[in-house]
């Protein structure tokens, strides 16, 4: 079944069609729960299956080409989420996204620090970019990353780093300290 049929048959709310969402995104949203959760394998259980009932309750949304993306975010989102609930801290290369403490300013602060992490994405090369986003943003290992764009992981190593050197001036320029931006995300 191509994506496309999976979506319509999804909006027709048909069963089948949510089954094979399940068996074809599954091991890929588990992954970035995994990934985000480290070793909460009860926690991470329940958020995939709640991935794929939101998917289900919000299937209109779903647009072929796009479904593996937002599954992904609202994987992402649900995983963070849950840390923050249990004041857990986040792995290195979010917490240097969430700069912000606690307070009426949070908004504010998190918005600006999206505007200059995007601001230092779009100095990238268009595939350096979404390397960095499926590694740091969807939680796929450099391998797996790498084989999806056809690249070498060696090649794949170099972008994130230069990309991680990138982000790391930018931030230091708009005046985050060295703190925020110590060993972003260094992971070989």
């Amino acid at each position: 079944m191509t994506e496309e049929q999976m979506v319509k048959s999804l909006r027709r709310g048909e069963l089948s069609a949510l089954e094979a969402l399940m068996e074809r995104y599954t091991p890929y949203v588990s992954s970035v729960v995994y990934r985000i959760l480290r070793g909460r394998r009860a926690d991470g259980e329940e958020l995939t299956a709640d991935v794929f009932l939101a998917a289900w309750d919000n299937r209109d949304k779903l647009r072929p080409g796009q479904v593996k993306g937002y599954l992904g975010a609202i994987a992402r989102n649900r995983a963070f989420n849950l840390l923050r609930s249990n004041r857990e801290s986040l792995p290195l290369e979010d917490d240097v996204l969430l700069l912000a403490a606690d307070g009426p300013d949070r908004e504010l602060d998190r918005r600006e620090t999206a505007r200059v992490i995007n601001r230092a994405l779009s100095r990238l090369d268009k595939p350096q970019r979404e390397l960095f986003v499926r590694h740091y943003y969807y939680g796929q290992t450099v391998g797996e990353a790498a084989l999806a764009m056809g690249l070498n992981v060696s090649t794949a190593k170099t972008w994130l780093r230069r990309g991680r050197e990138t982000l790391k001036t930018i931030l230091e320029q708009e005046g985050y300290g060295h703190e925020a931006v110590y060993d972003i995300g260094a992971d070989g």
